[in-house]
Order: structure tokens, then C-alpha cells, then sequence
């Protein structure tokens, strides 16, 4: 189903290894943790540590384990998906992206300007988050020298979803 300025997805589980912190976005901490994140992961080369990865070309930077909704604490992790988890090297960690409902947005234009702009449409909007976890997928069409892509899904309460949209058909 389409949705003015998302797209409605189920999608199965997902397990992502990778490098995790704690940030919050109400007091600016994340504004530095996040490119810090990054920074850490490139320069260290921790994709080559990440065991069972599968064939999917592309890294992940996951929120979840929210303590309440977008202005309190989570967690953040950068990563690849693997096929298990069995085996955890040292430095890394493992988040399991459950499988459910999700709100697909496409931040497409200069980074990080055009992915910034999803967020606060996200944070400032009705849209019925479940807080569970919420992803972005860099694959190459983030690596093109202009008009990089990524995917941004956010996890919904499908039922809040489908009244929402039910009423604001009524309301026409």
C-alpha cells in the first residue's frame, strides 16, 4: 500500500552484526555518537570482522532497544546482516531486527542533508511508531557520486496505521 511519502512493507527478520553504542537524540548526544560510530567502523575495518555475512550488499545503522520514543535513550548499531549469530567476534554485537510492519522512506540528495530531512519528517509527523526497531540500508546506491539514496523503514503499529488512514479517508 502507498502512502504520501512512505510506502508500507512487511518484512521478515533480520539479524545485523556489527559496532553498537547508546545515544539519545534530546540532548544532542547522537549529533556526535553517530558520526563517531561511523568514523570507528571504517577506520577499523570492523566490516572484515563480521562473521556469516550474507550476500545482501549493503550496511545497516539500526535503532532499537528504545527506552521510550525518538527523545529518550537507544541504541545504535552499525552493521552488516549475517546469516547466524553463534559466534560474536570481540568488539561487535548483534541486533535482531524482528519481522513486522514498516514505513519506507527514501532519503535521496546530498547525505547527510537528505537523510536529516526523513528524521524530521518522521519525528514531527502522526505516524503510529512501534519503537521496536527502525533501520536505514546503504547499498550502492548510496555510493553513486550523485543522488545517493537510502532507504530509511521505521517501525509501525499496523492496526494505529490502517485507522489512521481510514479516518483521514472519511475526512475527505
Amino acid at each position: 500500500m502507498d502512502v504520501p511519502g512512505f510506502t508500507v512493507k512487511k518484512l521478515p527478520a533480520r539479524i545485523i552484526m556489527g559496532i553498537k553504542r547508546r545515544t539519545s537524540n534530546a540532548d544532542g548526544r547522537s549529533v556526535a555518537d553517530i558520526p563517531a560510530c561511523w568514523q570507528e567502523f571504517l577506520t577499523q575495518n570492523m566490516a572484515a570482522k563480521i562473521t556469516n555475512r550474507t550476500k545482501t550488499p549493503a550496511f545497516f545503522s539500526v535503532y532499537s532497544e528504545y527506552d521510550s520514543d525518538w527523545t529518550g535513550e537507544y541504541s545504535y548499531l552499525i552493521g552488516s546482516e549475517v546469516s547466524k549469530a553463534d559466534s560474536i567476534p570481540e568488539g561487535l554485537a548483534v541486533t535482531r531486527i524482528p519481522a513486522q510492519t514498516y514505513a519506507l522512506f527514501k532519503a535521496a540528495g546530498p547525505m547527510p542533508d537528505a537523510l536529516l530531512e526523513v528524521w524530521m519528517s518522521v519525528w514531527g509527523s502522526k505516524l503510529p511508531r512501534a519503537y521496536t526497531c527502525d533501520f536505514e540500508q546503504f547499498d550502492a546506491r548510496f555510493t553513486r557520486p550523485e543522488n545517493k539514496e537510502i532507504d530509511v523503514y521505521i517501525a509501525v503499529n499496523e492496526e494505529e496505521l490502517e485507522k489512521m488512514q481510514e479516518s483521514d479517508v472519511m475526512q475527505e
